[in-house]
């Protein structure tokens, strides 16, 4: 049994928590990927913001 499969095998009613699996990990960890996604989400902005004034 893996840790994903442990978190939702307690008895708890409470710990229904999510863990991210290796993929969402390792995109949450990327640099590269965190500056692309910095960058498109500062360009829509700005359309929104040039479409306000």
């Amino acid at each position: 049994m893996n840790k994903e499969e442990l978190n939702f095998a307690k008895n708890d009613a409470f710990n229904l928590t999510m863990i991210p699996g290796k993929f969402a990990r390792g995109m949450r960890t990327c640099k590269i990927w965190q500056l692309f996604r910095f960058v498109v989400i500062n360009i829509k902005m700005l359309i929104v913001v040039s479409k306000s004034h």
